[in-house]
């Protein structure tokens, strides 16, 4: 890989390797100074965009287009990767029209231009991607221009060297951990679109992306059993929630993993999640 392009699998990329640190996908609603050490603290050429960020609160969020962009750098003390991560969530004049990522405008990113603007030494741009969750909350810092499509930046994380490298593995049906305060939630009534993998556990969809077939919408998540080609022992399925699904990391990091489309799914249960859908 180029050390600025544009990652397509970008959004788990909310995503990265089994137990990896890629990137801090989401928003959350812990107190301003928790998790610092994993969202903040890192010094490079990079914008400090953490310094003077402010809990925020995105509601009516279910199906409302977006975009991430990833400014890779090394921290000059420690000598690590690490990635600051900018979400168009609540930008680009979204409240009426529920998408935050313009065509016109997310058409135009240029990984490169980006990357020299602002010294990165690399620069991942998501597909579009469509929340699933209901609500958000989260730490939110300064907003930047990427050529011309603003983004908040919502956190730092460590980042694993592959995330740079020219074949990254897929992140389909692996692991994830990522540094993360986000807090998401889903209302009593919602459709949620879940996995159940084979050690019995649950991830339920966060976002989904439609990047391999243009013509997906909501409404069709529901079929995507008849499409998803999981490994043995993985099943997707669908439920009507009975009370509200809030997914809330308790200890700083967030599990998440992909299906084969794309699509973003949070682990439920506990540590993750009030309960298992």
């Amino acid at each position: 890989m180029s050390t600025a392009r544009k990652r397509q699998d970008a959004g788990l990329a909310l995503c990265g390797l089994a137990l990896a640190l890629p990137w801090l996908t989401g928003q959350g609603a812990l107190p301003a100074d928790a998790a610092d050490w994993s969202t903040c603290r890192y010094f490079s050429q990079l914008p400090d965009d953490c310094a003077g960020a402010e809990q925020r609160k995105y509601d009516n969020l279910r199906n409302y287009r977006y975009e991430e962009i990833d400014l890779f750098a090394k921290d000059a003390l420690k000598k690590i990767l690490y990635v600051s991560v900018y979400n168009t969530t609540g930008q680009n004049d979204a409240d009426e029209t529920h998408d935050s990522a313009p065509k016109p405008l997310s058409d135009k990113l240029d990984p490169k231009r980006i990357a020299r603007q602002y010294q990165a030494i690399a620069v991942a741009t998501s597909p579009p991607r469509y929340w699933t969750v209901d609500w958000l909350a989260d730490r939110v810092g300064a907003v930047r221009n990427f050529d011309g499509l603003d983004a908040a930046w919502m956190g730092n994380s460590l980042a694993p060297a592959t995330r740079l490298s020219a074949k990254p593995v897929s992140a389909a049906y692996r692991t994830t951990l990522i540094a993360r305060t986000a807090v998401e939630g889903f209302k009593k009534g919602s459709a949620v679109y879940l996995l159940d993998d084979p050690k019995g556990k649950t991830w339920v969809m966060i976002s989904y992306t439609t990047k391999n077939n243009p013509q997906m919408t909501i409404d069709q998540l529901g079929a995507l059993g008849d499409v998803l080609k999981p490994p043995p022992g993985w099943k997707f399925r669908t439920a009507t929630l009975s009370k509200d699904l809030i997914l809330e990391p308790k200890g700083g990091y967030a599990a998440l993993t992909q299906d084969d489309e794309g699509d973003v799914y949070g682990l439920t249960g506990p540590g993750q999640s009030n309960f298992v859908p």
